[in-house]
């Protein structure tokens, strides 16, 4: 799914929603896919979603499953479907909202602890142009989120004719074939 970023809304909530959503959906063990398609009906060894509205052109909203073993690939990406889709159609909690807002925030503190992580973030933001200030109401802004907010966005940019699959087949190794050694920059 494609959506913008902070670059197009400048201070608008959208992103902030986005991001929440992607918390909720796979953000860590706590999330609904880990709770429900990991460690619940046990049909994916590992499940995630992420969201990064601070590019300077719309980004993507990442969704990614991995089958358990011995389980189809169209088992789990009907249930990602499907774990996308409740957005659409069911409210988050309050419950759930504030447990992963509290777990946004503290990721994003984190991460700031470490002075690469700083200039990482300040050198991105300033080179796409939105400069440094916008992480100055970032907790503000995902504090604002309602589950009405992510409802709207889950509305507006889950859609098909946004949707790309994508599925990596592996291939099996021959192990008659020389390895191929990694290629350097000289």
């Amino acid at each position: 799914m494609r959506p913008g970023s902070l670059m197009r809304w400048k201070w608008a909530w959208e992103p902030y929603a986005l991001e929440v959503l992607s918390s909720v959906l796979g953000g860590g063990s706590s999330s609904r896919m880990s709770r429900e398609m990991v460690r619940g009906k046990e049909i994916a060894a590992g499940a995630a979603a992420w969201y990064n509205g601070y590019g300077r052109l719309p980004d993507l909203f990442t969704v990614v499953g991995v089958p358990a073993k011995d389980v189809d690939i169209q088992v789990v990406k009907d249930a990602l479907l499907e774990q996308v889709e409740r957005f659409k159609t069911e409210l988050v909690t309050k419950e759930e909202l504030a447990r992963v807002k509290a777990q946004v925030i503290a990721n994003e503190v984190f991460k700031l602890d470490d002075v690469q992580q700083q200039a990482t973030l300040l050198g991105s933001l300033e080179s796409v142009g939105l400069g440094h200030k916008v992480m100055d109401d970032y907790v503000e802004k995902i504090l604002a989120v309602t589950p009405e907010q992510i409802q709207q966005v889950a509305k507006k940019y889950f859609v098909e004719d946004q949707l790309t699959i994508a599925e990596l087949d592996p291939q099996p190794i021959d192990p008659n074939k020389p390895r191929n050694e990694p290629h350097f920059a000289r």
